[in-house]
């Protein structure tokens, strides 16, 4: 999408997320707690979802878009992070991670890392999240509560508290517990700290185009 814009003299990108996998994963779940405790910390915060023509096993993407400020326009194309929860996403995404953005990827359910993904960046977590999920709890539903705490562990981008408080109004109450403690389990899975960039702000002139890529 192309806009002309006339009053302002720079436009804010916020920072973007995509968790991308298949249907039946909960990787939409995993974007709502995730959004809820965003706001919760004051930040701006944008959640969209695409499913597929298939209920379960389709291609399934959420994105989550957060600033400090209003955000002016709902969508992304590049994404500074990357959540792979299948192969089937991962080879469909990855070509849209920006340069020297951090990709998350599920090694259980996808079956390699694209080796054009490290021309693109050197920050990779390749964790068997589905896999332990079911080694320690049994099922691996728990996989995508335990791979927000891998992602919030690696990029500090939300705190531990606000993603229980978002936990508790987002599970079921008997599954509460369980999650939390998949939450936990996800903050063990990396000694890594990745970044995210500083803060974008594009310059323009009076009538000048913004693409927004």
């Amino acid at each position: 999408m192309s806009v002309n814009l006339y009053t302002s003299k720079s436009i804010e990108i916020p920072f973007s997320i995509r968790i991308s996998g298949i249907g039946g994963q909960g990787n939409v779940l995993l974007g709502t707690i995730l959004s809820d405790a965003l706001s919760k910390e004051g930040k701006w915060v944008v959640q969209t979802q695409s499913y597929g023509a298939q209920v379960r096993g389709g291609l399934t993407n959420c994105d989550v878009l957060f600033f400090n400020e209003p955000i002016d326009f709902p969508q992304a194309r590049t994404f500074d992070i990357l959540f792979a929860m299948h192969d089937i996403g991962l080879k469909a995404h990855f070509k849209y991670l920006k340069n020297n953005g951090i990709l998350f990827v599920d090694s259980s359910t996808c079956s390699g890392i694209p080796a054009s993904v490290k021309i693109i960046t050197k920050k990779i977590i390749s964790v068997p999240l589905t896999q332990k999920a079911e080694e320690l709890f049994g099922r691996k539903v728990f996989s995508n509560i335990m791979s927000l705490g891998l992602i919030a562990a690696t990029t500090r981008i939300v705190d531990h508290d606000a993603l229980q408080k978002s936990i508790n109004e987002h599970v079921p109450s008997k599954y509460i517990d369980q999650n939390l403690k998949a939450l936990d389990e996800g903050y063990k899975l990396s000694d890594n700290i990745f970044e995210l960039r500083k803060d974008l702000k594009i310059p323009y002139s009076k009538g000048t185009n913004i693409n927004f890529e």
